[in-house]
């Protein structure tokens, strides 16, 4: 199960959709040359700044009534708004990566002209972690 919440509102996400950058290293490295050409190489590790990208499989998959955007909505329109992400037993505090494209997108299964909230998207979320 993968569920998204606040504290007061709980949204279960589609169970199917996979964390596409799970293999993540928290090295930051930079590499520059000095003028005298020595290479200068300054590394640190940090918890904070994982990126989470959940998006539905290759093979289909990952549809999400659109009744359930609303609250997603609400959240992306909260600046700030650090929310509690969890997927598969393993729970993280992330905010949605409004820096890196859409944070949220999703698709329609099928065009309708007037769309009802029964019927179905396939969502992507960007989050980062805001971890301590």
């Amino acid at each position: 199960m993968i569920t998204l919440s606040d504290g007061l509102a709980t949204v279960e996400l589609p169970y199917d959709l996979v964390w596409t950058d799970r293999n993540w290293s928290p090295v930051a490295q930079s590499f520059t040359r000095s003028v005298t050409g020595a290479v200068i190489i300054m590394e640190a590790s940090g918890r904070e700044g994982r990126p989470i990208t959940l998006e539905p499989p290759r093979r289909g998959g990952g549809w999400w009534p659109m009744r359930e955007e609303a609250q997603i909505q609400v959240w992306l329109g909260t600046p700030g708004q650090t929310l509690t992400l969890t997927i598969r037993g393993s729970t993280h505090a992330v905010r949605f990566r409004h820096h890196d494209g859409g944070a949220y997108t999703s698709q329609p299964l099928c065009d309708y002209t007037d769309p009802l909230p029964e019927d179905f998207v396939i969502p992507t979320f960007r989050f980062i972690t805001v971890e301590p």
